[in-house]
């Protein structure tokens, strides 16, 4: 089935909270003006929906519940409101909204995920345990400010979020493989960005970048273990290594791998800024 021919039917109370998430209120990272939320709106293909009239929250709510019984409307508006165009140089509030967004669908059967960089609905078993409930680490830090060449961190950006679809369509092996090469490519550019020009000039063997990275302070020493557990992981990439280990991991193995690299990229975010690099 394709998205598009996803059916999308909300229950008023998920509507009400989407619309919290659209208005956003004082207190919240993605507050949006009345003009804004005209725009927003529009943006999502919504045509002549007027201007805000009255309380904020109440207006975007009935909006949304006049059109209840319009899929591809809804479906418009929940990709819209994470789609990472609505959030230049905000990122970290597109991160927020995603997980409080995918809290709510996951009662109704769905999930938004990326593919590339355009957000996707797919459907799932509904369910009480959310994706909160399992927590996963909130990925605080941006690639851009981690990887020195701006193309290459588009490329891994990209990896991560195509690591994150195959997690949540049940490609775990694929997801593992996918993360394990967010993680070398990230240690081998931020290797090479502090390589003095003296010795040796680092290699993206992937052992060696996460014992120069705990010997650097780049990372937490208590993730530097799991991080070698990521790499043995990562080396299902060898068909012939998976089959004589009898290994295919799984969902709850995916979360760990997810963890364990958005854990570093905070960790290089943060060492980075810490030390002014």
């Amino acid at each position: 089935m394709s998205a598009e021919e996803i059916r999308v039917e909300l229950d008023d109370n998920i509507l009400d909270r989407i619309a919290g998430l659209i208005c956003g209120d004082d207190t919240t990272v993605n507050y949006r003006t009345g003009y804004q939320i005209t725009s927003f709106f529009e943006a999502a293909g919504w045509a002549r929906v007027g201007e805000v009239d009255g309380a904020r929250r109440a207006w975007v709510a009935d909006t949304l519940k006049r059109r209840r019984r319009d899929s591809n409307a809804l479906r418009q508006v929940i990709l819209r409101l994470v789609d990472p165009r609505e959030y230049l140089d905000e990122d970290e509030v597109r991160v927020h909204v995603l997980q409080e967004l995918n809290e709510l669908l996951a009662v109704e059967g769905y999930q938004v995920v990326y593919k590339g960089s355009r957000p996707e609905l797919i459907t799932q078993t509904p369910t009480m345990n959310r994706p909160a409930m399992q927590a996963p680490v909130q990925l605080l830090a941006s690639l851009s400010d981690i990887v020195s060449d701006a193309a290459f961190g588009a490329q891994l950006r990209s990896r991560l979020d195509e690591a994150h679809t195959c997690w949540k369509s049940g490609a775990c092996t694929a997801a593992i493989i996918m993360l394990g090469s967010v993680l070398e490519g990230v240690l081998y550019d931020v290797a090479l960005a502090q390589h003095d020009g003296q010795g040796r000039k680092p290699t993206d063997h992937l052992e060696s970048l996460i014992d120069l990275a705990k010997d650097n302070g780049w990372i937490a020493a208590d993730v530097v273990d799991y991080v070698h557990v990521l790499r043995h992981h990562r080396n299902l990439v060898h068909p012939k290594k998976q089959l004589t280990q009898g290994y295919a991991p799984e969902e709850d193995t995916v979360l760990i791998a997810w963890n364990v690299v958005v854990a570093t990229l905070n960790d290089l975010e943060q060492w980075g800024r810490t030390t002014g690099v």
